[in-house]
């Protein structure tokens, strides 16, 4: 009896022993932590109407969750707001030619853009509302971002891990705004002056999910046990479209061989890309 104690004691003990140990070794399996995130932004357009015209500084950030699959090997998650923008220029032809026009309608009196809608043709419509000859925009958006990325890193050489990663940032839209550059097509008493809307709200005009491609370099320096200062930087390669194929806004009217206009939504292709600087510590 006194020797089944024994072995009850020394197996309880043992087993507390190993809970202790896998705990610890699930610690450092599982790491988070907190990171900034300044980028260079900018949009690639597709086809003939839009032209990239400059990028833009933006800022996000958001947590860090890293869970090693091997001594050399870690995927990483977490949980992040980024900032999105560039600059794009719209080529129209001119008011009286035979070439594109883009251009919307703006309530003044509301100062809000509004959707497009082929089939108002009152004059009351036209009353209330500025047409406007869209000519170039800066975006403004905002995203909060899952990322899936595997990350393979060296052995610690001193106090630096050094690493490279790859994988997927998807993105949920939030809301977005632009300034735009835009000249006056009615009402008559000023067409042909050039205005500048500010903070025009296009977040319904954003596709709600996208994707990109990121890989990139950085490194880990160790600061006390578990606990790094993280480094980074990555190229995130848009591969899906940043706006909706067809603005809900933007109305563009092209002119046949005899000059007869004709009006449709604008179709529209933006790819993001960045190159994101990561800063960041790891617990």
């Amino acid at each position: 009896m006194k020797n089944m104690k024994k072995i009850l004691t020394i197996t309880a003990l043992a087993l507390l022993a190993n809970v202790g140990s896998a705990q610890e070794n699930e610690a450092k399996n599982v790491r988070f932590g907190l990171k900034v995130t300044p980028s260079v932004n900018w949009y690639k357009p597709d086809g003939k109407l839009i032209s990239g015209n400059g990028a833009g500084v933006k800022f996000g950030g958001g947590l860090i969750l890293e869970f090693r699959l091997a001594k050399v090997a870690s995927f990483q998650t977490g949980l992040q707001i980024d900032s999105e923008g560039g600059k794009i220029k719209y080529n129209n032809g001119g008011v009286a030619s035979n070439a594109s026009t883009m251009s919307y309608y703006y309530n003044i009196a509301d100062d809000e853009i509004q959707e497009y809608n082929s089939s108002d043709t009152t004059v009351a419509y036209y009353m209330a509302n500025t047409h406007y000859q869209l000519n170039e925009r800066q975006y403004k958006a905002t995203y909060i971002t899952l990322p899936l990325m595997l990350k393979l890193k060296t052995k610690e050489i001193g106090t630096m891990t050094y690493f490279g990663q790859f994988g997927f940032n998807t993105s949920f839209r939030w809301k977005a705004n632009v300034t735009d550059k835009v000249t006056v097509l009615a009402p008559s008493t000023g067409v042909g002056s050039n205005e500048t809307k500010t903070k025009v709200d296009v977040t319904k005009d954003m596709a709600f999910f996208k994707a990109s491609l990121a890989f990139g370099l950085g490194a880990e320096m160790n600061l006390s046990g578990t606990t790094s200062l993280v480094f980074g930087l990555n190229y995130n390669l848009g591969f899906m479209n940043s706006v909706k194929k067809e603005s809900d806004y933007i109305e563009k009217k092209t002119y046949n061989s005899v000059l007869t206009p004709s009006y449709e939504k604008m179709p529209q292709v933006l790819k993001s890309n960045a190159v994101v600087l990561t800063v960041g510590v790891l617990f």
